[in-house]
Order: structure tokens, then sequence, then C-alpha cells
């Protein structure tokens, strides 16, 4: 069952679902909450990884985000006005990583989970901002890191504060869960996952 504006109000009412800073009334839609972009931005050091004169294989069964990403991630350059901009795909440098403004803490006894996704209006114009990787857990305590990609014909200028990136939607689960979240984003404060 997906949490409706009201179902989602209630929640952080009663203190089972935390956004923070909590949504202003304008963020609302009938089934979702907009989240804000945030102002940190990391990209792949393309330069670093054509340059090695090998190919860089990671084995996926052994592979940890955090070492890779303290290999191989830069921050991204703002603009002097602390925008972004987000090139039409090309190849390089894809994907963006960046994180909501908004904390989220779906805590287990809420028996919630949630799902990130893009806004129409913006995925019209070509952006993505996940790859695959929606599914925010039961449990799950810290800002959302995004993985954007271009596919539209534009530069995209990202405004953090004042982009509304992407919406939240809140889904009941059938009963709490058992077990505790396993993952090595929790607390993330970092798109490359640190703590």
């Amino acid at each position: 069952m997906i949490l409706s504006d009201i179902g989602i109000k209630d929640a952080l009412e009663k203190g089972i679902l935390e956004i923070s800073p909590k949504p202003s009334e304008d963020q609302y839609t009938t089934s979702a909450v907009d989240l804000y972009l945030g102002s940190e931005f990391k990209c792949w050091d393309w330069e670093r990884l054509s340059t090695t004169g090998t190919k860089t294989i990671l084995n996926l069964a052994e592979h940890s985000f955090r070492t890779t990403a303290g290999s191989f991630l830069l921050d991204y350059p703002a603009e002097k006005d602390g925008s972004y901009i987000l090139p039409p795909y090309s190849g390089k440098s894809v994907p963006v990583l960046a994180m909501t403004r908004e904390r989220v803490y779906l805590k287990p006894e809420s028996s919630c989970a949630a799902r990130v996704e893009g806004r129409s209006s913006l995925a019209r114009l070509g952006l993505v901002v996940h790859l695959t990787a929606p599914i925010i857990h039961a449990g799950f305590n810290a800002p959302i890191t995004l993985e954007m990609v271009n596919y539209g014909p534009f530069h995209l200028q990202l405004n953090p504060g004042k982009t509304r990136i992407c919406q939240l939607v809140i889904e009941k689960l059938e009963t709490p869960p058992i077990g505790d979240i396993r993952t090595e984003f929790q607390h993330q404060t970092s798109p490359a996952g640190k703590k």
C-alpha cells in the first residue's frame, strides 16, 4: 500500500517517519513528497581511469563501493553561482552522484519502505535520477544518493536547495521487518558513502 499525502503527514506527525528538514506543504503531491537537491556532487575520475594503461576491472563479488569511491571519485565542479551544470550524455563523467537535501529515516517500527523516483517534468527533459536503485529499505537513515544522467538535448542547471530533484513514495510493508538493514550506506553523509 502506498501512503497518500495525508498518510505521509500522519507518519511524520506520529514520529514513525522522519524527513529532515520537514517538508513544506507545497512539496506534497497526492501520493509522494518531493525532495530537494543537496549541495555535494561527485563524478568518476575518467582521466585517471583512462590513463592507467590497463582496464580497471571491479570484481563485483568482492567489491566495496567505499574503496572504489575513495580511489576514483572526484568533486564535480560547481559554477561560480553554486549551481551545477549537467551536460547531455557523452559517456564520460556519468553518472553524477549527488544527495538529497533531506535526510530520510524509515524507522523499523513504522513498517515502511520507500522508492525514490524521478519527477516527470524533469524526466521529459531527459534527466534520470537513479540507475536501477529506487528502493529505500525499512530502517534506512540518511540523505538519499542519486545517480544522475542527462539523456536529453539540453545542458541542465541544478541548484542545490532550490531544485526539486525527485519524489519519495512511501510504502507500507506487509509485516514489520525482523532483521536489521544491511547496507554500507546507512548514515551516509556523502555520495561517496562516507559517514
